[in-house]
Protein backbone atom coordinates (compact mmCIF):
# COMPACT_ATOMS: atom_id res chain seq x y z
CA UNK A 1 0.00 0.00 0.00
CA UNK A 2 1.41 3.10 -1.07
CA UNK A 3 1.20 5.69 1.51
CA UNK A 4 1.78 9.92 1.65
CA UNK A 5 4.80 11.72 1.99
CA UNK A 6 5.41 14.33 4.76
CA UNK A 7 8.19 16.40 3.73
CA UNK A 8 9.95 18.03 6.50
CA UNK A 9 9.01 21.30 5.41
CA UNK A 10 5.54 21.22 6.38
CA UNK A 11 6.67 21.67 9.91
CA UNK A 12 8.66 24.87 9.30
CA UNK A 13 5.64 25.87 6.95
CA UNK A 14 3.13 26.38 10.06
CA UNK A 15 5.55 28.03 12.17
CA UNK A 16 4.86 31.54 12.31
CA UNK A 17 7.67 34.18 10.91
CA UNK A 18 7.38 37.81 10.01
CA UNK A 19 7.46 36.77 6.76
CA UNK A 20 5.10 35.29 4.78
CA UNK A 21 2.49 32.58 6.29
CA UNK A 22 0.13 30.16 5.05
CA UNK A 23 -2.76 31.01 7.29
CA UNK A 24 -2.78 34.67 4.84
CA UNK A 25 -5.76 35.33 2.78
CA UNK A 26 -8.29 33.61 3.95
CA UNK A 27 -12.10 33.86 4.88
CA UNK A 28 -12.63 36.11 2.18
CA UNK A 29 -16.14 36.77 0.50
CA UNK A 30 -16.18 33.94 -1.64
CA UNK A 31 -15.20 31.48 1.71
CA UNK A 32 -18.04 33.48 3.41
CA UNK A 33 -20.42 33.55 0.61
CA UNK A 34 -19.91 29.63 0.33
CA UNK A 35 -20.47 29.02 4.18
CA UNK A 36 -23.35 31.32 4.50
CA UNK A 37 -25.54 29.36 2.12
CA UNK A 38 -24.21 25.64 2.89
CA UNK A 39 -23.45 25.28 6.46
CA UNK A 40 -25.48 25.28 9.47
CA UNK A 41 -25.11 25.62 13.20
CA UNK A 42 -25.00 22.05 14.81
CA UNK A 43 -23.41 20.45 11.50
CA UNK A 44 -20.63 18.06 11.97
CA UNK A 45 -17.82 19.45 9.57
CA UNK A 46 -14.62 17.68 8.80
CA UNK A 47 -11.24 20.10 7.57
CA UNK A 48 -9.52 18.07 5.83
CA UNK A 49 -5.97 19.59 5.81
CA UNK A 50 -7.21 22.29 8.45
CA UNK A 51 -3.80 23.27 9.40
CA UNK A 52 -2.99 25.56 12.42
CA UNK A 53 -6.62 25.96 12.41
CA UNK A 54 -6.89 29.70 12.14
CA UNK A 55 -7.84 29.67 8.75
CA UNK A 56 -11.70 28.22 9.18
CA UNK A 57 -11.31 26.34 12.68
CA UNK A 58 -12.30 29.14 15.09
CA UNK A 59 -14.82 30.77 12.42
CA UNK A 60 -16.51 27.19 12.66
CA UNK A 61 -17.14 27.60 16.68
CA UNK A 62 -18.26 30.41 16.23
CA UNK A 63 -20.93 28.94 14.03
CA UNK A 64 -21.76 26.51 16.32
CA UNK A 65 -20.63 23.95 13.91
CA UNK A 66 -19.05 20.52 15.37
CA UNK A 67 -15.61 21.31 13.80
CA UNK A 68 -13.14 18.22 13.54
CA UNK A 69 -9.83 19.28 11.42
CA UNK A 70 -7.06 16.83 10.37
CA UNK A 71 -3.61 17.52 8.68
CA UNK A 72 -0.26 15.90 8.35
CA UNK A 73 1.62 18.52 10.67
CA UNK A 74 2.45 17.67 14.09
CA UNK A 75 3.41 21.76 14.23
CA UNK A 76 0.03 22.96 12.71
CA UNK A 77 -1.93 20.74 15.00
CA UNK A 78 -0.44 21.81 17.99
CA UNK A 79 -1.35 25.31 17.41
CA UNK A 80 -4.99 24.39 16.21
CA UNK A 81 -5.17 22.64 19.60
CA UNK A 82 -4.11 25.22 21.38
CA UNK A 83 -7.59 27.32 20.13
CA UNK A 84 -9.94 24.89 21.25
CA UNK A 85 -10.50 22.66 18.08
CA UNK A 86 -11.20 19.20 18.11
CA UNK A 87 -7.85 17.69 15.52
CA UNK A 88 -5.89 14.70 14.76
CA UNK A 89 -3.23 13.62 12.26
CA UNK A 90 -4.15 12.50 9.04
CA UNK A 91 -3.25 8.96 8.38
CA UNK A 92 0.29 7.51 6.50
CA UNK A 93 -2.72 6.15 3.75
CA UNK A 94 -4.22 9.48 4.07
CA UNK A 95 -7.27 7.62 5.83
CA UNK A 96 -8.84 10.34 9.00
CA UNK A 97 -9.90 8.51 12.58
CA UNK A 98 -13.78 9.41 11.54
CA UNK A 99 -16.77 6.96 11.40
CA UNK A 100 -18.32 6.32 8.34
CA UNK A 101 -21.21 8.16 7.21
CA UNK A 102 -21.38 10.25 9.85
CA UNK A 103 -20.13 13.79 8.82
CA UNK A 104 -22.46 16.66 7.38
CA UNK A 105 -20.33 18.39 5.76
CA UNK A 106 -16.32 18.56 4.71
CA UNK A 107 -13.95 21.65 3.70
CA UNK A 108 -10.88 20.85 1.74
CA UNK A 109 -9.16 24.27 0.76
CA UNK A 110 -6.04 24.56 -0.97
CA UNK A 111 -4.74 21.14 -0.23
CA UNK A 112 -5.39 19.11 -2.62
CA UNK A 113 -2.10 20.26 -4.94
CA UNK A 114 -0.14 19.17 -2.18
CA UNK A 115 -0.58 15.71 -2.06
CA UNK A 116 0.86 12.70 -4.30
CA UNK A 117 -2.19 10.81 -4.37
CA UNK A 118 -5.40 12.96 -3.88
CA UNK A 119 -7.75 10.90 -4.60
CA UNK A 120 -6.76 8.80 -1.25
CA UNK A 121 -8.11 12.20 0.56
CA UNK A 122 -10.73 11.87 -1.58
CA UNK A 123 -11.64 8.70 -0.55
CA UNK A 124 -11.05 9.23 2.91
CA UNK A 125 -13.74 12.20 3.24
CA UNK A 126 -16.29 10.50 0.75
CA UNK A 127 -16.28 7.74 3.46
CA UNK A 128 -16.62 9.73 6.29
CA UNK A 129 -19.84 12.10 4.67
CA UNK A 130 -23.15 10.54 5.44
CA UNK A 131 -25.29 9.88 2.17
CA UNK A 132 -26.40 13.72 0.63
CA UNK A 133 -23.43 15.44 2.90
CA UNK A 134 -21.84 17.89 0.96
CA UNK A 135 -18.44 18.97 0.38
CA UNK A 136 -16.61 22.11 -0.64
CA UNK A 137 -12.51 21.88 -2.31
CA UNK A 138 -11.17 24.48 -3.18
CA UNK A 139 -7.78 24.39 -5.38
CA UNK A 140 -5.64 27.33 -7.56
CA UNK A 141 -6.21 27.18 -10.93
CA UNK A 142 -2.88 26.37 -12.71
CA UNK A 143 -4.29 27.64 -16.03
CA UNK A 144 -5.03 30.86 -14.55
CA UNK A 145 -3.88 33.62 -17.43
CA UNK A 146 -0.62 34.72 -15.69
CA UNK A 147 0.98 30.47 -15.27
CA UNK A 148 -0.05 30.77 -19.21
CA UNK A 149 1.42 33.87 -20.20
CA UNK A 150 4.93 33.45 -17.74
CA UNK A 151 5.03 29.95 -19.40
CA UNK A 152 4.71 30.89 -22.95
CA UNK A 153 7.07 33.70 -22.63
CA UNK A 154 9.41 32.22 -20.42
CA UNK A 155 8.97 28.25 -20.36
CA UNK A 156 9.23 28.26 -16.52
CA UNK A 157 6.26 26.44 -15.06
CA UNK A 158 6.03 28.35 -11.55
CA UNK A 159 4.29 25.98 -9.14
CA UNK A 160 3.09 28.77 -6.77
CA UNK A 161 2.88 27.37 -3.12
CA UNK A 162 5.12 29.71 -1.29
CA UNK A 163 6.30 33.36 -2.20
CA UNK A 164 10.00 31.76 -0.58
CA UNK A 165 10.09 28.95 -2.65
CA UNK A 166 7.78 28.88 -6.52
CA UNK A 167 10.42 30.68 -7.96
CA UNK A 168 13.93 30.53 -6.05
CA UNK A 169 13.49 26.84 -5.20
CA UNK A 170 10.50 25.17 -7.44
CA UNK A 171 11.71 21.62 -7.25
CA UNK A 172 11.15 22.28 -3.11
CA UNK A 173 7.71 23.96 -3.47
CA UNK A 174 4.51 22.85 -1.65
CA UNK A 175 2.57 22.25 -5.17
CA UNK A 176 2.84 19.54 -6.60
CA UNK A 177 -0.37 18.87 -8.54
CA UNK A 178 -2.53 20.97 -11.12
CA UNK A 179 -5.87 21.66 -11.53
CA UNK A 180 -8.17 23.83 -13.96
CA UNK A 181 -11.90 23.30 -13.71
CA UNK A 182 -12.56 20.73 -16.11
CA UNK A 183 -9.60 18.37 -14.28
CA UNK A 184 -11.21 19.09 -11.18
CA UNK A 185 -14.67 17.81 -11.76
CA UNK A 186 -13.66 14.97 -13.63
CA UNK A 187 -11.61 14.05 -10.61
CA UNK A 188 -14.00 14.69 -7.74
CA UNK A 189 -16.82 12.53 -10.34
CA UNK A 190 -13.77 9.71 -10.37
CA UNK A 191 -13.97 9.93 -6.89
CA UNK A 192 -17.77 8.93 -6.12
CA UNK A 193 -18.59 12.35 -5.64
CA UNK A 194 -21.77 14.22 -7.31
CA UNK A 195 -20.56 17.35 -9.03
CA UNK A 196 -23.09 20.68 -7.92
CA UNK A 197 -21.70 23.41 -9.54
CA UNK A 198 -18.60 25.08 -9.83
CA UNK A 199 -17.81 28.43 -7.73
CA UNK A 200 -15.08 31.00 -8.55
CA UNK A 201 -12.66 34.07 -7.10
CA UNK A 202 -13.32 37.26 -9.05
CA UNK A 203 -10.78 38.09 -11.64
CA UNK A 204 -8.50 40.95 -9.78
CA UNK A 205 -5.39 42.95 -10.25
CA UNK A 206 -4.09 42.04 -7.04
CA UNK A 207 -3.18 38.43 -7.52
CA UNK A 208 -1.24 39.29 -10.40
CA UNK A 209 3.01 39.20 -10.09
CA UNK A 210 3.79 42.13 -8.40
CA UNK A 211 0.71 43.14 -7.90
CA UNK A 212 -0.25 40.46 -5.02
CA UNK A 213 2.94 41.98 -2.53
CA UNK A 214 1.50 45.59 -2.84
CA UNK A 215 -0.79 45.26 0.24
CA UNK A 216 -0.50 49.28 0.14
CA UNK A 217 -2.33 49.43 -3.13
CA UNK A 218 -4.67 46.66 -2.29
CA UNK A 219 -7.76 49.08 -2.40
CA UNK A 220 -6.97 50.81 -5.60
CA UNK A 221 -6.16 47.62 -7.27
CA UNK A 222 -9.65 46.05 -5.66
CA UNK A 223 -11.22 49.09 -7.25
CA UNK A 224 -9.93 49.08 -10.57
CA UNK A 225 -10.94 44.81 -10.78
CA UNK A 226 -14.76 45.52 -10.15
CA UNK A 227 -15.39 46.13 -13.96
CA UNK A 228 -13.26 42.73 -14.98
CA UNK A 229 -14.68 40.61 -11.89
CA UNK A 230 -16.98 39.08 -14.11
CA UNK A 231 -14.01 37.61 -16.50
CA UNK A 232 -13.97 34.72 -14.05
CA UNK A 233 -17.30 33.28 -14.16
CA UNK A 234 -17.59 33.91 -18.17
CA UNK A 235 -13.86 31.81 -18.83
CA UNK A 236 -13.35 30.23 -15.22
CA UNK A 237 -10.35 28.36 -16.44
CA UNK A 238 -8.59 31.73 -17.87
CA UNK A 239 -9.78 33.94 -15.29
CA UNK A 240 -10.39 32.76 -11.92
CA UNK A 241 -7.70 32.38 -9.26
CA UNK A 242 -9.37 29.99 -7.68
CA UNK A 243 -11.71 27.39 -7.88
CA UNK A 244 -14.26 26.04 -5.56
CA UNK A 245 -16.25 22.84 -6.28
CA UNK A 246 -18.97 22.15 -4.42
CA UNK A 247 -20.08 18.53 -4.77
CA UNK A 248 -22.12 15.56 -2.51
CA UNK A 249 -22.15 12.13 -1.34
CA UNK A 250 -25.30 10.89 -3.65
CA UNK A 251 -27.88 9.85 -1.20
CA UNK A 252 -28.89 5.86 -1.83
CA UNK A 253 -31.78 5.05 -4.60
CA UNK A 254 -34.33 3.38 -2.21
CA UNK A 255 -36.42 0.52 -4.12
Amino acid sequence: MSTITKPAYYESYWVKTDGWAPDEGVNNPEEKQLFDRHLKSDMTLIDYGCGNGERYGRDMLARGIDYRGFDISETALANAASLGLKVDLIGADSSISFSDASADAAICFEVLEHLLEPDRALAAIHRALKPGGIAIISVPNAAFITQRIEFLLTGFWNPGGSPLTARKTPWRDAHIRFYNPALLRRMLESCGFEFSYLFTQPFNFSVLPWCYKQTKLRPLLNALSIPFAWLARAMPSMFAPRLFAVVKKSSPVTP
